[in-house]
């Protein structure tokens, strides 16, 4: 019997001592819409395990949409220099700089995830928002066009209205 307490305190120590169980608060709070507070619990998961990606991922995205689009970039590029492989990042980097009119990089961002995963539908619509902004209806209207074929149809409103042809 006094085995298995110890070993159920070795476990928990185990779990504490990585990070986990902020993670898993910072996961609760960003669920009910506490982005400070979540951000808070991956800061301190942050403390104890400084090299995972999803943590830094996690914080980026209750930085956000607490308003910090620098912060969250900032733990987007960590994410992304721990795992450059995940196509999402980019996309929520690009989303993230977007957000502060970093269009041009942003649409770097957009296209990165689409050459990861050209099926992320998503990402079609959002970098044509950048276009547009930009005043590239040209590539706006390619984009928005892929974006209505694989199924978006929120995209087909900004194509009507930026990609109709004016007499």
């Amino acid at each position: 019997m006094r085995l298995k307490y110890l070993i159920l305190l070795c476990l928990f120590l185990l779990i504490s001592c990585t990070g986990q169980v902020q993670y898993q608060t910072g996961i609760s709070k960003f669920s009910n819409q506490d982005y400070l507070g979540a951000n808070v619990e991956f800061s301190e998961a942050l403390l104890k395990d400084k090299r995972n990606d999803e943590i830094y991922f996690a914080r980026a995205a209750s930085r956000s949409l607490a308003g910090y689009h620098s912060l969250a970039i900032a733990d987007m590029n960590k994410a992304i220099s721990l795992n450059d492989s995940r196509p999402d990042y980019y996309f929520f980097r690009g989303y993230f700089k977007s957000q502060l009119a970093y269009h041009k990089s942003a649409i770097k961002d957009y296209s990165i995830c689409i050459t990861k995963a050209p099926w992320y539908v998503e990402v079609y619509r959002q970098r044509a928002d950048s276009f547009i902004a930009l005043g590239d209806l040209t590539e706006a209207c390619l984009d928005l066009q892929e974006a209505i074929s694989a199924g978006d149809t929120s995209a087909i409103t900004l194509q009507a209205k930026y990609c109709s042809l004016k007499p």
